[in-house]
């Protein structure tokens, strides 16, 4: 199979040969990320002063006056905690030379909810701006034809914009003290998100896939209730799916938090795959009714086992997560964490993750017994238990 057969094969449960692999420098996927438009001018607007812009690479900020003084020359201003503001206002916390992350949301940008007009009035990026596409145009020209190509928005989902804006607390409120100017609020999110995937197919861009990032909970559960939950996002993500699939495109969460109790709701709406860093945190016992209805793209777990497991505990657990995440028929996706220095991943680890791969990922090297053998019933997150016997019992 080529790499996009062996995505789609795993995402349909349709026999792929190997278990696909996202990784930014190798793999099976090829990210199509949008950038900012090149009419954004961080630091002009009224109210912008001291805020620097919110960007990852290189970027020839036009300086406004305030930003010419001396000491912010070049990127001194990246070496003292400052403030950061992107397209859409947020506003990010950020500590210095030393913050390796993108930061930190920070304050609210839309405190109050009878600025919302004037808000949108200055902080409206446009879905149908070309020079969006820019970098995703050249990754896929210069990109292997035979690769999965994912459309990659460089923001998070609606979820999370609506908490960077409004504030994370007044967020969580306002599902009971303000529904109606949330939900007015995610629909303009909905909205921005349709639109950038039919200037995607508009341009010519040709993805195979679309792939959301919106974290949506926290250690032991999601943030909201799924009975709220579904009130609130089905009018937003199932609008967002349904236009992605009338294009023919498959639909990608990355998803942080303990989720399981929304995925019903996420496979009813027809998400195709969901992402986790720390698929041990959802809990694999917990996930497993969710087998073979959904595809899972996972990491050795970045909150334990990756960066303070052996490199033979690594490796093995990549079976686990073969067997605990997919079927014999596909379902599972390996992604490799990108900020691996951020969490102080080894490079012995990151190499056992592949190793992992080579000897756990060929569904023809894998003894049919394996499938049926038994799994733990009380998982440890530190803990990676043993393989599987080679001989049948």
């Amino acid at each position: 199979m080529n790499s996009k057969q062996r995505v789609k094969a795993a995402l349909y449960f349709n026999h792929p040969d190997k278990v696909p692999v996202f990784n930014l420098v190798i793999g099976d996927v090829l990210p199509l990320p949008l950038t900012f438009s090149n009419n954004w001018k961080p630091g002009w607007k009224d109210g912008e002063e001291m805020l620097f812009p919110h960007m990852r690479g290189g970027y020839g900020w036009d300086r406004p006056d305030w930003a010419k003084k001396p000491e912010f020359e070049g990127i001194k201003w990246k070496t003292v905690p400052h403030e950061e503001v992107d397209e859409w206002g947020c506003i990010w916390n950020r500590q210095g030379i030393n913050d390796k992350d993108q930061g930190h949301p920070g304050r609210a940008s839309l405190p109050e909810w009878e600025n919302f007009e004037e808000y949108f009035t200055k902080y409206a990026p446009d879905p149908t701006d070309r020079s969006r596409f820019k970098l995703a145009f050249e990754l896929k020209k210069h990109g292997d034809p035979d690769k999965y190509r994912v459309l990659a928005p460089m923001y998070h989902g609606p979820s999370s914009l609506s908490s960077y804006i409004r504030g994370f607390n007044n967020y969580l409120i306002d599902h009971k003290r303000n529904p109606e100017q949330l939900k007015r609020l995610l629909e303009h999110f909905a909205d921005y998100h349709i639109q950038l995937i039919k200037s995607s197919i508009k341009f010519g861009l040709e993805p195979h896939g679309v792939w959301f990032t919106d974290d949506l909970g926290e250690q032991s559960g999601p943030f909201i209730h799924p009975k709220m939950f579904n009130t609130f996002y089905e009018p937003v993500y199932k609008k967002i799916f349904d236009v992605a699939h009338d294009f023919g495109l498959d639909v990608h969460l990355h998803c942080c938090g303990k989720v399981d109790r929304l995925l019903p709701s996420f496979i009813k709406w027809g998400l195709n795959a969901i992402q986790f860093d720390s698929p041990r945190m959802s809990g694999y016992n917990d996930l497993k009714q969710y087998k073979g209805k959904i595809m899972f793209w996972g990491c050795v777990n970045i909150q334990s086992i990756y960066w303070k497991g052996s490199p033979e505990e690594v490796e093995r657990e990549v079976w686990h997560m073969v067997r605990n995440l997919g079927t014999k028929e596909g379902g599972y996706g390996a992604s490799f964490y990108e900020e691996t220095k951020v969490i102080k991943v080894s490079r012995k680890n990151i190499k056992a993750f592949s190793r992992g791969l080579e000897k756990y990922g060929d569904y023809s090297k894998i003894p049919s017994h394996w499938w049926d053998y038994p799994t733990v019933k009380n998982w440890d997150d530190f803990v990676v238990p043993p393989l599987p016997p080679l001989e049948s019992e």
